[in-house]
C-alpha cells in the first residue's frame, strides 16, 4: 500500500553554472509509520511522494498527505494524480522516451580470490570468508549506471529517471549514491553532485530533478531539488 505526500515546487532558478541542491522538506518515521519513501513523480510543479507502510499485526494500509509549499503541515489525499501515475510510467522504463537507450540489469557471482595458494585452499578460505559474491549491475549501453553487492534488484525507476523527451538524457544514482547525468544512449556522463541520493526524479522542464536521501537510519527522510547547471538546460 502507499502513502503519497503532495507540494507544489517553485522551479525557477538563476542561471547558475553549478549544480545547487535545495532543501525541500523533511519526512519523519512517524509521519511515515515507520516505512520509507518508495518513489518520487511529478505533476507539473507538483512533487508527489509515494511511501510504503505497515499497520500493527503486518496489515499494510493507504494513506496520503498533501504538503503545501508555504506550510509542512499535513493535509489528507485521496488519490494519486492520473498526470503522476502516467509520470511515473515513463519514468521507470527500461526503454529511453526516443528509444535511443534501454536499461539491463543483471547479476555476476563470482568466488573471491584470498592469497595465492592451491584451488582447494583459495575456496576453503573464500567459504570461510562468506563463500560466493553476488553483485548486481545496471547497465546502459556500456556504462554501468549502479552497482551494488548483494541485496534485491532494484525495482525500475528507483535508480533512474528519463529527462524530457527532447533533452534526449537521463538522470541517476550510483552504487555510491552520487547523482549523474548522461546522454539516454549512456554517452557522456557526467557527475552532478555527491551524496547518497535514491529515486531520482526529472522536473518537466528538464532544469532541475527531485532526489531523496535516507538519513538516521531511515527515521527521517529529506527530499531536495537539485536544480541543474544551464548547460544541461538543452541538448
Amino acid at each position: 500500500m502507499t502513502l503519497l505526500l503532495l507540494f507544489t515546487v517553485a522551479l525557477a532558478a538563476a542561471a547558475q553554472q553549478q549544480a545547487e541542491k535545495e532543501l525541500i522538506v523533511t519526512i519523519t518515521g512517524p509521519q511515515l509509520k515507520g516505512g520509507m519513501v518508495s518513489e518520487i513523480t511529478w505533476d507539473g510543479n507538483t512533487l508527489l511522494l509515494q511511501g510504503v507502510f505497515s499497520e500493527l499485526g503486518g496489515e499494510l494500509k493507504a494513506q496520503y498527505f498533501v504538503v503545501p509549499t508555504e506550510s509542512t503541515k499535513l493535509e489528507h489525499c485521496d488519490t494519486q494524480s492520473d498526470a503522476s501515475l502516467e509520470y511515473w510510467r515513463k519514468k521507470s522504463n527500461r526503454i529511453s522516451p526516443t528509444g535511443l537507450g534501454r536499461i539491463e540489469i543483471g547479476s555476476d557471482t563470482k568466488m573471491p580470490q584470498f592469497g595465492i595458494g592451491s584451488l582447494e585452499r583459495r575456496i576453503g578460505d573464500a567459504v570461510d570468508m562468506g563463500g560466493t559474491q553476488t553483485s548486481i549491475l545496471v547497465r546502459l549501453g556500456t556504462l554501468v549506471l549502479h552497482e551494488r553487492m548483494g541485496g534485491p534488484e532494484p525495482y525500475d525507476g528507483e535508480l533512474w529517471s528519463w529527462s524530457p523527451a527532447e533533452l534526449n538524457r537521463i538522470a541517476y544514482v550510483d552504487g555510491k549514491g552520487d547523482l549523474w547525468v548522461a546522454n539516454a544512449d549512456g554517452r557522456s556522463a557526467r557527475r552532478i553532485m555527491n551524496g547518497n541520493f535514491t529515486l531520482p526524479a526529472w522536473s518537466d522542464d528538464g532544469r532541475a530533478i527531485a532526489v531523496a536521501e535516507r538519513k538516521d537510519g531511515g527515521r527521517r527522510w529529506e527530499i531536495s531539488i537539485v536544480r541543474l547547471p544551464r548547460s544541461l538546460w538543452s541538448r
